[in-house]
């Protein structure tokens, strides 16, 4: 494992996760079909899929699903509330490198402990979106649209 992603996972055990009692039975999980096709029909619409990548930041612009932002663990501070700018989004997913990864993980708990409205965590990650011959981008994070309204929406597909 990258010193970064132990740093995070260290950070991660360290802080809790979340604000709230949010175990993995609480995550929703998508499979790759699904977010292929939510992605597939973002094209053209840019709230229509926010893909949450958390890995450090190396990681990200080495490869990550195109159009999908790193947003780090760090980024969800209950304390702070809930970003508008995500909540923009008509649906939210979260994904890391395959399903063994706690940062993604710990970014789905404390998304839920913030109450986003079942934010699902793509297990497979990247390691399956590669797999499945789909596209990989490389290079830096495109920054969140503008919050243009405080929206309710920013759910996931349930």
């Amino acid at each position: 494992m990258p010193l970064g992603a132990i740093a995070m996972l260290a950070f991660a055990i360290l802080t809790g996760g979340c604000e709230k009692d949010t175990r993995d039975t609480d995550i929703v999980f998508i499979k790759l079909g699904e977010v292929s096709e939510l992605w597939r029909d973002a094209e053209g619409n840019p709230t229509k899929l926010l893909l949450i990548d958390p890995r450090p930041q190396a990681e990200f612009e080495a490869g990550h699903i195109p159009g999908a932002r790193n947003i780090l663990l760090t980024k969800f501070d209950g304390n702070k509330g809930r970003d508008p700018r995500i909540e923009a989004f008509e649906n939210v997913v979260i994904y890391g490198e395959d399903p063994a990864s706690p940062i993604a993980r710990a970014v789905a708990k404390r998304m839920i402990a913030m109450e986003y409205t079942n934010p699902p965590f793509y297990a497979g990650g990247l390691k399956e979106w590669k797999a499945a011959n789909l596209p990989i981008e490389k290079g830096p994070s495109k920054p969140l649209p503008a919050a243009r309204s405080t929206s309710t929406r920013g759910r996931s597909r349930q």
